[in-house]
């Protein structure tokens, strides 16, 4: 397929389907990058060690931002 005949597909999408084609293209550049990979190696390691969230913490997070006006 060509550039051109993407171009003419992308074109066609509608506006939900060109975000997710947007995202996805956006995906396959990060999993291409070994430091984004490492970073999210690091991350998952972190969180099986134990450093995460409690939804409670999120929710009261989240309400002091809605609560300033955030």
């Amino acid at each position: 397929m060509s550039i051109a005949e993407i171009r003419t597909t992308l074109d066609r999408l509608s506006r939900d389907e060109r975000f997710f084609a947007a995202a996805y293209l956006h995906h396959l550049a990060e999993a291409e990058d070994e430091s984004w990979r490492a970073d999210i190696q690091n991350t998952m390691a972190d969180m099986d060690g134990g450093k995460k969230f409690q939804l409670q913490q999120v929710r009261a997070m989240h309400e002091a931002l809605v609560t300033q006006g955030m």
